[in-house]
């Protein structure tokens, strides 16, 4: 009876243990992951009547992969590599009555740095808030402006080096859940972020400032100010470790779990 007890002992902690060093080691690792979600994107005008027009909200999709990489503790850093859109959209009426509907989508890959700060309560629920730099190189989108009489017209054109600025610089600060799921011979990483952005540098173009690029739109266009982009953005990410727990390969690791027994009907260390 004593050595059925011991047995039955162990076998209800002997998944537990696995478990926390599967946990362990990964949340411990380097981990690679993707991430995708949604960009609530705006802009900052330093012009007094561009600040005072009202901005739409318009969701774009985002993507991209993420490192994770372990600096001891609670702290991570996690750089990534994400193409998101920036821009604007705005509804308003001009002094000749027409409505204006013009938008900015401008397209870009971002390199961001962000340092992460995790609390661990549990696997399933260690929240954390994160901040860092970001540096983004303008892809394209597009420009698009639709008005009504009296002067009415509705056109669209491909952004470029002559209405938009390269190359971007911001910072962001976020919060987020970070959830570690057992998945057998491999733990999960699952994270959701809410994250605020806001760049540094004029979006405005160089050619704009010097008055030889030909603008679209009406009011919303003065570059006596600085047009810098801003948002919102709401990210899922799943992150894989780099190293996979061969631990419960019962077949591989037999031999060193269990000596030869002594005597018929007896394990040895019971």
């Amino acid at each position: 009876m004593k050595r059925l007890l011991v047995i039955m002992v162990m076998t209800l902690l002997l998944p537990r243990v696995g478990f926390s060093q599967v946990g362990n080691r990964n949340t411990e690792s380097v981990s690679i992951g993707v991430k995708g979600g949604l960009a609530m994107p705006g802009m900052a005008y330093s012009e007094k009547h561009l600040s005072e027009l009202t901005q739409e909200l318009y969701m774009a999709p985002m993507c991209g992969l993420y490192v994770d990489v372990p600096l001891g503790g609670i702290v991570s850093i996690a750089p990534e590599v994400m193409f998101a859109q920036r821009g604007v959209s705005m509804n308003y009426q001009h002094y000749s009555g027409a409505d204006v509907n013009y938008s900015i989508h401008s397209k870009y890959a971002d390199l961001r740095v962000p340092v992460l700060a995790r609390l661990k309560l549990a696997d399933a629920f260690q929240p954390y808030v994160f901040g860092g730099a970001e540096a983004g190189y303008l892809l394209g989108g597009q420009i698009h402006i639709d008005r009504s009489a009296p002067v009415a017209m509705d056109e669209t054109i491909d952004i470029g080096k002559a209405n938009m600025a390269a190359i971007h610089v911001g910072a962001y600060a976020g919060l987020g859940i970070r959830s570690d799921i057992d998945c057998g011979i491999v733990t999960l990483s699952v994270r959701l972020e809410a994250s605020y952005h806001r760049g540094f540098v004029d979006s405005y173009s160089e050619m704009e400032h010097a008055e030889t690029a030909v603008p679209i739109n009406i009011n919303a266009y003065n570059v006596s100010g600085k047009r810098m982009p801003k948002g919102l953005e709401l990210c899922l990410g799943i992150g894989l470790p780099l190293r996979f727990d061969n631990s419960d390969d019962a077949c591989s690791t037999f031999t060193n779990r269990y000596r030869p027994k002594h005597r018929k009907g007896v394990m040895y260390g019971f």
